[in-house]
């Protein structure tokens, strides 16, 4: 018996954030979460996360050379048709947070709320909006 794909794709540098996410969302909704830390690590898991249903990605992975936008560019070229949302500490007028803007998806501020987390990919995994 092969074990389902994780419905959830979470990427960030912070170790922390990895470490929580899978918790937070497997006791909330009873979702799995796959963590990446680079957009490295997640090319290297590109079957599972392109078959994901919902990306989490992070704006900036700190001193990677590679960014969120990146890793949605990354998705989009291989197929995920699942729903992104980033999030980022950053102000609206950094340019990685603008640059994101630009291409649709919603965006969520540090520090995380779990709650707008929770409900974000809750209405993804029913296909809300």
């Amino acid at each position: 018996m092969t074990k389902e794909p994780a419905s959830v794709i979470f990427l960030d540098d912070s170790e922390d954030l990895r470490e929580l996410m899978p918790i937070l969302l497997k006791t909330a909704l009873g979702v799995e979460c796959m963590c990446f830390e680079s957009l490295a690590e997640l090319e290297k898991h590109s079957e599972a996360a392109i078959h994901a249903r919902v990306a989490i990605l992070d704006i900036n992975l700190g001193g990677e050379s590679h960014d969120g936008v990146d890793a949605l560019n990354w998705l989009k070229d291989r197929g995920f048709c699942g729903k992104v949302v980033f999030f980022t500490g950053h102000a609206r007028t950094n340019p990685l947070v603008a640059q994101a803007e630009r291409s649709g998806v919603e965006i969520l501020e540090k520090p995380l709320h779990a709650d707008k987390l929770i409900s974000f990919v809750e209405h993804a995994l029913n296909g809300k909006k």
